[in-house]
């Protein structure tokens, strides 16, 4: 280990307050709750200014250092006035602006032990030091009620060291002992807590109890993240969402107190608002005291009586059996969300289907194919692999239990499929047949195509080129997009179709169609009557009668209903016939119900 070049920091003066940090010395209207603002100087004349007692205080200055493999002596900079005493910690994470190191930092004496910070990031960052220092006397302030509201930061791990230097001035290589902090350091809650990068000006508010109750949606319209946060299992059942990304991932939220806790209090977790001062503001002077009524006095009053010491005893059980509700809500909730990830589990290569590719797209395709029914799908090249056969390209897969033995060959990319992109498979065909002896193989082409794009947004249409449709049908393959196959799935999945129903696509040329063989097409709605949940049916073949069975044809899924009545020219009839135009009652919304959607018969099942 390098030796550390000698140089000195010195710790800034703190500003001088008032003595309970009030503007001009004078007393605050509020003496309580005492409010500490950390790092986010612009909150506190704010607070001042409505008649809180808050004071400014600050984690420590970041120093800008040469980048080098070596570690610096870490010197506290902190200035956290009274923290001990406290009922309010506001504080921001972030990183402040870095400041020059000009003067030489002074070394320990050989000997001494102390900590040390890296310096191969060029920055020498004392605030999760002092974090990790002061964190025991926030988890108190925690545990008896405080309130914390914190501006989250990307996270950051310093690489302290506890050392010292030998008689040389180097420090002992075999001495070293890490010091586990980060800039989340602050609160022991905190570490149930997974934060990750992610950048992002758009936020949708919550769709929870807890965020309309405390509307505060108009903060997060002109703010921006640098992190989501997700909480663990440990924590999720008091951890509610305040704002998410257009993705869908938390950037904002509140940690409730523990159930088992009687005066655990409350932490909010932000990201950079724009009108910072504001929010806080608002929280502190509305939202706080309905929460923590014990650190307003001022604002509490007479309802001190509505403590439970003080509480009449029937309301008390009263409050004792919704407690147990929402107990039995949280570990409903729990149930449901652990369902949930069963399912994603289960079926997430439905996901796979229409963002992958390469192996990860053939993996999903072999679980689609097998979740239809086929038994003897397999992985060509993993075959290939383990039995140590070499040789030219094969297909990705085969699916042998069809009632032909089908080559199947995946594709993902960026735009529409080329030529190239959907004959690859025909050129497999020949090859095999030669080798099995048998001229009844069938091939299969599945492309997952404009991958980048959600899935609706894409062509559908014309996906294949009219040639490549032709030469298809003639050669005895077919082509199909793995949007048609998410389609084909979700159908069998929810409609109970069976494997006998869709089997046969996978052997029929041209394009693959996702419509199980007992949908027969009779038309297409025409027309729809939203005062009495009617919908014109152009009929274009076939039969349809009273207590037949319907499947409308939707962008995304099919949607079964019986008919329970026919009108042809305002008269009830019991079966309209090809070339009729009946209507019929239905449960699809005017949405729903557009003209063109395709109308297929349910055929009956043995």
């Amino acid at each position: 280990m390098r030796k550390a070049r000698p140089q000195r920091m010195v710790p800034p003066e703190p500003d001088e307050p008032g003595p309970t940090g009030s503007p001009s010395g004078t007393e605050p209207k509020y003496p309580r709750p005492k409010i500490l603002v950390i790092d986010a100087p612009e909150v506190t004349p704010a607070l001042q200014g409505r008649g809180y007692a808050a004071k400014s205080g600050s984690f420590g200055q970041p120093l800008a250092v040469p980048k080098e493999a070596t570690y610096l002596p870490l010197y506290s900079s902190w200035d956290l006035p009274d923290y001990t005493e406290q009922g309010i910690i506001v504080a921001d994470l972030a990183r402040p602006a870095l400041k020059p190191t000009d003067e030489p930092f002074e070394l320990p004496v050989p000997g001494v032990r102390s900590m040390w910070a890296s310096a191969g990031s060029g920055v020498i960052d004392p605030r999760p030091g002092a974090m990790l220092y002061v964190r025991d006397a926030m988890d108190r302030i925690h545990q008896h009620g405080g309130v914390f509201i914190i501006f989250a930061a990307p996270y950051f791990n310093p690489r302290y060291v506890i050392n010292e230097r030998d008689l040389y001035g180097h420090l002992y290589d075999y001495a070293s002992k890490s010091v586990n902090t980060d800039n989340w350091s602050l609160l022991s809650d905190l570490r149930w807590l997974s934060v990750s990068n992610d950048i992002g000006r758009e936020m949708d508010v919550a769709d929870n109890g807890v965020a309309r109750e405390l509307a505060i949606e108009g903060y997060f319209s002109d703010g921006e993240f640098n992190c989501v946060i997700k909480p663990s299992a440990s924590i999720t059942n008091r951890w509610a969402t305040l704002a998410t990304s257009k993705y869908g991932d938390p950037v904002a939220g509140v940690i409730g107190p523990d159930p088992e806790e009687e005066r655990q209090g409350w932490i909010f977790i932000f990201p950079k608002i724009k009108r910072r001062a504001d929010l806080v503001t608002e929280l502190v002077d509305r939202v706080l005291p309905a929460l923590t009524p014990r650190l307003f006095p001022h604002a509490e009053g007479t309802r001190w009586t509505r403590r439970p010491e003080y509480d009449l005893l029937r309301v008390s059980a009263l409050k004792d059996e919704i407690a147990k509700i929402e107990e039995t809500t949280r570990t409903r909730v729990r149930e449901l969300e652990e369902q949930i990830e069963a399912e994603r589990s289960q079926y997430g290569f439905m996901h796979d289907l229409i963002t992958a590719s390469g192996d990860d797209l053939v993996q999903a395709v072999i679980q689609a194919l097998r979740t239809m029914g086929f038994k003897d799908v397999r992985d060509v090249d993993a075959d290939a692999q383990t039995a140590g056969e070499v040789g030219p390209l094969r297909e990705d897969v085969r699916i042998m239990d069809a009632a032909v033995p089908v080559l199947v060959e995946v594709k993902g990319i960026t735009g529409t499929p080329k030529e190239a992109n959907t004959l690859q498979v025909a050129k497999y065909l020949a090859p095999r047949m030669r080798e099995w002896g048998r001229t009844d193989i069938r091939g299969l082409a599945i492309v997952n195509h404009q991958r980048h794009l959600p899935a609706l947004d894409r062509e559908h249409q014309n996906v294949f080129q009219a040639d490549v449709l032709t030469n298809a049908e003639q050669q005895g393959f077919a082509v199909l997009t793995t949007w048609d196959l998410f389609r084909l799935v979700r159908g069998f999945l929810a409609h109970g179709w069976r494997h006998e129903e869709v089997a046969d696509l996978f052997v029929t040329p041209g394009r693959l169609r996702p419509t199980p063989s007992h949908y027969q097409l009779i038309g297409t709605v025409d027309g729809y009557w939203p005062k009495v949940s009617a919908l014109g049916l152009r009929l274009e073949s076939g039969v349809l009668r009273v207590g037949d069975r319907v499947a409308y044809e939707l962008p995304v899924d099919f949607i079964e209903e019986s008919v329970t009545s026919l009108r042809l020219d305002d008269q009830a009839i019991e079966e309209a016939t090809a070339g009729d135009y009946p209507g019929l009652m239905t449960t699809l919304s005017k949405q729903q119900a557009r003209d063109g959607v395709r109308v297929y018969r349910v055929g009956a099942r043995a």
